[in-house]
This record gives C-alpha cells, sequence and structure tokens, in this order.
C-alpha cells in the first residue's frame, strides 16, 4: 500500500467499504479470529466471541418468546373452551337474570369480570343509559365490532355505574374487550375486563367472543329479565 493510500484510509472509510461489503471476511476467517473489539465488562474481545455471545442471546430471546407463546396457546384453549362452554349453558336459560349469572361465573373462573350492559333497563339489570352507547360506539367502535385494550376514567365512568367503581368491581389499570349488542335497536353492550393492562390487546382475535355476542343479543330480544315463580307452576291433573 502507498504512503498516498494509507494517509487516505480512515476509520471512516475502513467502515463504510464493510459496510458496503459484509461478506468481505468470506475466506478471511484467520483475519476474524486475530481481531478484538473493546467490551465494556470483558475489556478487548474477539469478533468471534462477540458473534458467538450474540448468537446465544438471539437463541435465549428466542427461547423465552417460545415458551410465553406456549403458555399463551394453553390459556387462549381453555378460554376457548371455557366460552363455548358458556354459550351451551347461555342457550338452556330462561330469563336474562339467569343469562347474567351465567357469564359473571364463567368470567370469575377465567380470572376475568363480566358485565351485561342494558339499556334503560329496569332496576334488577345493570344499566346503560343510550347517551353513554351512542358515544362509546362513536368514539370507540365507529362500526367496528369489538374494543380491545384500556379504558380511560372518562369511559369507565360513562360505561360503570358509581357502585362498580367504588367496589373496586372496574380495574382502573386493566384491559377491556367491549362488544355491541344490536339487533333491530341498540340493546346494550357485552363487557369483559381484566386486572392485566396487557390480556385483552386490539391484536386480539375476536371471533368467538363475537359470536357469544351475537347469541347475547338474541337472547336479549327474547327473554324477560326474570320468569315469575308462577310461570314455573304447572297445574295438576287429578
Amino acid at each position: 500500500m502507498s504512503e498516498f493510500e494509507a494517509s487516505h484510509l480512515t476509520a471512516e472509510v475502513v467502515a463504510e467499504y464493510l459496510s458496503d461489503h459484509p461478506d468481505f471476511f468470506k475466506g478471511r476467517e484467520s483475519l476474524v479470529e486475530s481481531l478484538s473489539l473493546p467490551h465494556q465488562q470483558q475489556g478487548a474481545v474477539s469478533l468471534v466471541g462477540i458473534q458467538l455471545q450474540r448468537q446465544r442471546e438471539r437463541i435465549e430471546a428466542l427461547e423465552e418468546e417460545i415458551t410465553a407463546l406456549m403458555s399463551l396457546a394453553a390459556r387462549n384453549d381453555r378460554t376457548f373452551y371455557e366460552f363455548m362452554s358458556l354459550q351451551e349453558n347461555l342457550l338452556k336459560c330462561h330469563d336474562l337474570q339467569s343469562v347474567v349469572s351465567a357469564i359473571k361465573y364463567t368470567a370469575t373462573g377465567l380470572n376475568l369480570r363480566g358485565y351485561l350492559k342494558l339499556i334503560d333497563s329496569d332496576d334488577h339489570a345493570d344499566p346503560l343509559s343510550m347517551e353513554s352507547w351512542k358515544r362509546f360506539t362513536t368514539n370507540h367502535l365507529n362500526g367496528k365490532e369489538a374494543y380491545l385494550g384500556r379504558l380511560r376514567q372518562a369511559d369507565r365512568s360513562m360505561l360503570f355505574t358509581e357502585q362498580q367503581i367504588s367496589d373496586g368491581q372496574v380495574p382502573e389499570l386493566g384491559s377491556y374487550v367491549v362488544l355491541p349488542l344490536k339487533r333491530k335497536f341498540a340493546q346494550g353492550l357485552l363487557i369483559f375486563s381484566s386486572d392485566d393492562g396487557g390480556h385483552f390487546q386490539p391484536d386480539m382475535d375476536t371471533l368467538f367472543l363475537r359470536h357469544l355476542a351475537l347469541v347475547v343479543s338474541y337472547l336479549c330480544e327474547h327473554l324477560d329479565w326474570q320468569v315469575q315463580e308462577e310461570d314455573n307452576v304447572r297445574p295438576s291433573h287429578a
């Protein structure tokens, strides 16, 4: 190499050349083994050592990701069967009070909370005003079939009663899935919440939950809030 070439061979030029030629070290393995790079904890270490360490770190990260995905799949599998069982139980209900009880029972078994918010319902049901329904669906649904994620304080106050909030039934830092109930007319909302702020996320598949909402919507249209005791009495025949 001439003196002129060496004087112009700056670190930036070398770095740019190596960046433009990532396969430069192919066939030059001995050169790679002789290189050393500074390391904050270990001092100067070989390039090969750094590559091996990064490879180990990538493998560990992949193993952790696979473990997390397997755990998620197991939870989702259980959730699927629990909600499938819930649908079967809902179709056996004779009144909306039983529907609400079944939803809450299944949610509790999954470490969730379930709510059936009915528009302009009587004193026995979980009320929701038409104004609140319109505001929430406009702000968060707007044609979508489900909302997933966290709820702001204003949204929680809009959807839930002061009693529910003060009793700790509405997680402040949790996550929610909100499904609209609507057939001929707006009926309300089916909501599930988790204390885990990352449990319900916007990219989750809601196919089965949306089908569950359709079943609940159908029942809301056809069932009374509570079947009177006399309705269950059958006249005896002598």
